[in-house]
């Protein structure tokens, strides 16, 4: 099941996969038309969640508020706190095997002196937007280990970055590709047994601000774009 089906990473998802999976789409607005079946479903809703999870073995969870700038108690609480404990429970609670979490780079975005940034270095949050993704990755130890649910944490860079854009090679960058993140995406739910995983959401480049040999070792995922390769 693909959460937040209808935002901008659901929707990259959806039309680089194509066929590939057997899906299930939820959100509160509506998905583009497709042949995979479509649920309305407001992750803060406990019993709505759950329900959708009814019957599926990996639940991919995108839904969250995406904005470093939002308000806590306008949106992030149930967006994202509440929402995430929703997913989490609720697969727990139906049966699923796997959860991938859509974390993001903001968990760890205060290690400006670090490069690259290795998955194990502790979060550090510069914003409470990451501090949710941070509430989103210590729910997948919770659950890893306690009702022992496959969880694969994706820190998210941005996934805006172009092969062809308007880019220097020299200069550290954290974006991602639309093919990488949904090359990404397809390794953590068809990879074998993990108990839970970290893992770094960006694209090959010739100076990445976060480290992909955990990637590589445990999904392997080999980046077919970004500044390590030529412009075009």
């Amino acid at each position: 099941m693909l959460t937040g089906a209808a935002g901008f990473v659901g929707r990259m998802l959806l039309k680089h996969w194509g066929d590939r999976f057997d899906l299930r789409l939820a959100d509160v607005r509506d998905a583009e038309p497709s042949a995979h079946e479509f649920v309305r479903c407001d992750c803060a809703d406990f019993e709505a969640m759950k329900s959708a999870c009814d019957g599926i073995e990996t639940v991919v969870h995108l839904a969250a508020d995406p904005s470093p700038r939002a308000e806590f108690y306008d949106s992030l609480l149930s967006r994202n706190v509440i929402a995430t404990y929703n997913a989490f429970q609720a697969a727990h609670e139906a049966g699923c095997k796997r959860i991938v979490f859509a974390s993001s780079i903001n968990a760890i975005l205060g290690h400006d002196d670090i490069t690259p940034v290795p998955w194990e270095a502790p979060i550090y949050p510069i914003n409470v937007y990451g501090a949710t993704k941070c509430w989103g990755e210590a729910l997948g130890r919770v659950y890893s280990r306690t009702h022992s649910l496959s969880c694969i944490m994706v820190r998210l860079g941005s996934p805006r970055f172009e092969q062809d854009g308007d880019w220097d090679k020299e200069r550290p960058s954290m974006g991602i590709s639309r093919r990488d993140t949904a090359q990404l995406f397809a390794r953590c739910i068809e990879v074998g047994d993990i108990d839970y995983a970290v893992v770094h959401g960006v694209s090959n480049h010739e100076h990445s601000w976060l480290d992909l040999e955990i990637n590589r070792k445990i999904l392997g995922y080999e980046p077919e774009d970004g500044t390590a390769f030529p412009k075009g």
